[in-house]
C-alpha cells in the first residue's frame, strides 16, 4: 500500500510539473536557465486555481442530490457575477440573496430561468441578467420520466475576501 501511495504522489507531482511548463533539459541547473525564466510568475498576478471539470451529467441519476451537485458547481459562476458587480459599484453593494426559478426540461436543459422578486434581496438588473445567463447554460441529468421539473434555488452572496 505504501508503494502505491508513493507512486500516486510521484504521478501527481509529475503532472503538476508538466502543467507548469516544459521540463528543463537533463542536467540543466537554475543558472543555465534565462533569468526571466528562472523567476516564475512571482511578479505576475497569481494564477487562479484550476477549476475541476463539471459533474458528468451522463453518469448522474436525476435526483435532488444530483441537482444540488450541478448547482454547487455552477454557483462559482454566479459568485463571479456578484464579484463583477462589486468591482463596478464598490462598497455600495450589500451581501444578500438571489432566489432563482427555472424548469429542467425532459432533455435536461434549463428553460424559463428567472430571478424571483420574492426572496431576492439584491436588486440589480445587471446581476440578475448575469445569473439568468449562467442558469440558462446549465445542463442536468435528463429526468427518466420525460417530464419537466420546476426548481427554486437560492444563492446567498457575499464578497470573497
Amino acid at each position: 500500500m505504501m508503494n502505491r501511495s508513493l507512486l500516486m504522489v510521484v504521478v501527481l507531482g509529475s503532472g503538476l510539473a508538466f502543467a507548469q511548463g516544459s521540463p528543463a533539459k537533463k542536467g540543466a541547473s537554475a543558472k543555465d536557465i534565462a533569468p526571466e525564466a528562472a523567476a516564475p510568475a512571482q511578479e505576475k498576478k497569481k494564477a487562479e486555481p484550476v477549476r475541476p471539470p463539471p459533474p458528468d451529467i451522463s453518469r448522474l441519476p436525476f435526483t435532488p442530490d444530483s441537482i444540488r451537485e450541478v448547482m454547487q458547481y455552477h454557483s462559482r459562476d454566479v459568485q463571479d457575477c456578484y464579484e463583477e458587480l462589486l468591482a463596478t459599484k464598490g462598497n455600495k453593494v450589500e451581501e444578500g440573496r438571489i432566489m432563482t426559478t427555472f424548469t429542467i426540461s425532459p432533455d435536461g436543459f434549463v428553460r424559463n430561468a428567472k430571478v424571483a422578486k420574492a426572496g431576492t434581496t439584491i436588486k440589480d438588473s445587471r446581476l440578475h441578467e448575469c445569473v439568468v445567463n449562467v442558469l440558462s447554460g446549465i445542463n442536468f441529468p435528463s429526468p427518466p420520466d420525460g417530464r419537466e421539473y420546476p426548481i427554486e434555488y437560492p444563492f446567498n452572496l457575499k464578497a470573497i475576501k
